[in-house]
């Protein structure tokens, strides 16, 4: 055997020994480093209410990034500092003038300060500037920002002790008393001249140990109705064996998910090195199908609208652009054309009644399709499936209708995203893993990495006078398999 080979094999082994010892996963517990959120919409008379709990006695610096639904381009990102057992909540609504805005009442310290009145969300990364990613200026304006998804990724731990700006400390900067914490204008005001971080904000950060949890709930006052969900949880983001805090300035960019450590685990207790950050959070994302329940028709004037994103998309889909077309990696197969404003991936679609009858959804009964062939498929990041004409969470940009039977009114649905062979990259989809026993097997990650759930409402009429609608939440099953 050759030196190189050799060294190969033990670079490989060892790398994916480390990954047994601390890999990125799915906390089914839910607290995590990393909390995705499928959606919030501020469409249709909605308002979408986002929170995040530390359960630690730590201090945490945590990025906050809202993402448009059709191409997930940043929309309002900030530093939010939480004290030991602290709660921040926001809420995505709209302004006087019909755009996005996030509203807090909450004290919690964040960098930049959101003002009173609330921070409008802006189209920087896709507008009329130069980042644009459209050449269609109807898909330039603040309401394509109004539906999309959020991601919050912990940034890493401050000591009490650690000296901001001036003689003030961490804790008399950011825990909290009577209510309102110490000073925040001296965590703000550590970016600037004097301040610990104006040079670099790693400086005296510890790396992010986890502990958080996320909550949303849409709400509509003039429907009557609420839809609340958790946020997913990914846990164990970090390299155990060199861990750093990932802490950037506000306005920056990172950390995003090339900053995840590409160690990932299974739910079978599998665990695998994956070729960089992004592609582990995909990796325990996969999906094959996704199975969900849904209510529709007049008897209870009921809606059901399905919630399915991909969180990882946009890191596959806007490579070298060429003319209009943006290149593509797997698992996905069409990168994202400035000109239609798409990147579709093909699906089947399956419905089955409560009495066990069964129907593929036909083209015919899937609207709007792509622009460039007539085929049932998900184009966006963030993407909303309307069952028979609902329209519960809005989706202007991002909804599809499916037509269903019309004697279909209760039953499930299943979605299959292997239509086009996806999976992840060549170099992951044939990994050598470390199961329970130590023994290697060969795992096959089909499909795309999707979360996101279904909304049904109902209304129950009039009872006595009395508002009687019902809004509930279900989320998505899946079939997902490892081992081949």
């Amino acid at each position: 055997m050759k030196k190189s080979l050799t060294q190969a094999i033990a670079l490989a082994t060892a790398i994916v020994a480390g990954a047994s010892a601390h890999a990125a996963n799915v906390n089914q517990d839910g607290h995590g480093e990393v909390l995705l959120y499928p959606v919030y919409t501020a469409e249709n008379g909605n308002v979408t209410a986002v929170s995040v709990t530390n359960t630690t006695a730590a201090y945490k610096a945590v990025k906050v990034r809202f993402v448009e639904g059709m191409n997930s381009k940043e929309v309002l990102d900030f530093n939010l500092y939480l004290s030991p057992y602290d709660v921040w909540s926001g809420a995505v609504t709209l302004n006087a003038a019909g755009n996005p805005v996030l509203v807090t009442q909450d004290n919690s310290c964040t960098a930049g300060q959101i003002p009173t009145a609330g921070q409008p969300f802006v189209n920087f990364e896709y507008g009329a500037g130069s980042k644009k990613d459209v050449t269609d200026a109807k898909f330039m304006g603040l309401d394509r920002a109004r539906v999309g998804h959020v991601e919050l990724i912990e940034m890493g731990e401050l000591p009490a002790g650690l000296v901001l700006t001036g003689t003030k400390t961490v804790k008399q900067s950011i825990e909290h008393v009577n209510g309102v914490p110490g000073d925040c204008n001296a965590v703000r005001n550590a970016f600037n001249a004097g301040g610990i971080w104006a040079t670099s904000a790693a400086v005296g950060v510890t790396p992010p140990t986890g502990g958080l949890y996320g909550t949303a709930a849409v709400v509509n006052v003039d429907a009557g109705w609420q839809s609340s969900y958790d946020a997913v949880a990914v846990d164990n983001t970090i390299d155990a064996t060199l861990p750093a805090a990932r802490h950037y300035k506000p306005g920056s960019t990172s950390p995003n998910f090339s900053d995840v450590f590409p160690a990932v685990a299974f739910k079978d207790g599998s665990k695998a090195t994956v070729a960089n950050g992004y592609d582990a959070v995909s990796a325990i994302l996969m999906k094959e199908n996704i199975q969900n329940d849904y209510i529709v028709g007049a008897a209870l004037n009921a809606q059901t609208d399905m919630v399915i994103t991909f969180p990882t998309k946009r890191h596959y889909v806007n490579g070298l652009l060429t003319g209009d077309l943006h290149a593509v990696a797997t698992p996905f197969t069409a990168g994202w054309n400035k000109k239609t404003a798409q990147a579709c991936e093909k699906i089947q679609v399956v419905y089955t009644d409560n009495e066990e009858r069964r129907l593929q959804l036909e083209e015919g009964q899937f609207s709007p399709q792509p622009e460039f062939d007539n085929t049932i498929s998900l184009c966006h990041e963030t993407n909303i499936f309307s069952i028979s004409g609902s329209n519960v969470l809005g989706g202007k940009f991002v909804q599809h209708n499916l037509a269903l039977d019309a004697a279909y009114t209760q039953g499930w649905i299943d979605i299959d995203f292997t239509a086009a062979a996806n999976g992840l990259p060549a170099a992951d989809r044939k990994l050598a893993l470390i199961g329970h026993t130590g023994t290697p097997v060969v795992t096959a990650l089909d499909g795309l990495p999707v979360i996101g759930h279904s909304v049904i409402v109902t209304q129950n009429g009039d009872v006595g006078g009395l508002l009687s609608n019902y809004g509930a939440t279900f989320d998505h099953k899946a079939t997902t398999t490892l081992d081949k």
